[in-house]
């Protein structure tokens, strides 16, 4: 009879070595491509939706609702409300399109005080407040859809739909004009 090996304290197998060190290898892997992620020079920002905060890969800057005005104002620049939604298709086309390249994204931040208002009506059954508030003052009914507000001149200009990038640039230049024109004083127009 051959003799046992259980009785010699150890596995009739052999180590699984091989095994060990295929683990081992993925997990510094992984860990690595963690690391890479946390400093890749892609940017990662964060919005808050309903309460809890979701990360994007976009190049936009959004700001909260609650600070745009005062930015604004401190850097005399108009506000960009992107009011979208989740289930909007062309919503997501533009955030793929516009918010996540570089060049794009890198316009609106230096043009602009950008804050996204995201609709969440149809997952929640209502807004947050200050989303509602914002939706009802500008007449929203559509999305995408740009506004493009200046608290100095208090003047605003809606962009509904979304045609692609090239043309959303040409409407938001037009767009910047009409909102950043003064209002007309009494003595203009008694002129």
């Amino acid at each position: 009879m051959p003799p046992h090996r259980e009785a010699q304290g150890g596995s009739s197998r052999p180590l699984p070595r091989i095994l060990l060190l295929v683990a081992a290898a993925l997990l510094v892997a992984r860990v690595g491509t963690g690391i890479w992620e946390a400093r890749s020079p892609r940017e990662h920002t964060q919005r808050i939706e309903h309460g809890e905060q979701v990360e994007h890969g976009e190049f936009v800057k959004w700001q909260p609702i609650a600070t745009a005005e005062a930015a604004a104002r401190v850097q005399h620049k108009p506000i960009f409300y992107d009011f979208s939604a989740a289930w909007c298709g062309p919503c997501k086309m533009m955030s793929a399109e516009v918010f996540a390249d570089p060049n794009r994204a890198k316009q609106i931040n230096s043009q602009f005080v950008p804050v996204q208002v995201v609709d969440r009506s149809h997952e929640d059954g209502r807004n947050a407040p200050e989303v509602q508030a914002l939706q009802d003052r500008f007449e929203i009914d559509a999305f995408p859809t740009i506004v493009l507000y200046s608290p100095e001149t208090g003047r605003h200009e809606s962009l509904a739909g979304y045609g692609g990038g090239e043309d959303m640039f040409v409407q938001l230049s037009r767009a910047t004009v009409q909102v950043n024109r003064p209002a007309a004083s009494q003595s203009d127009s008694l002129k």
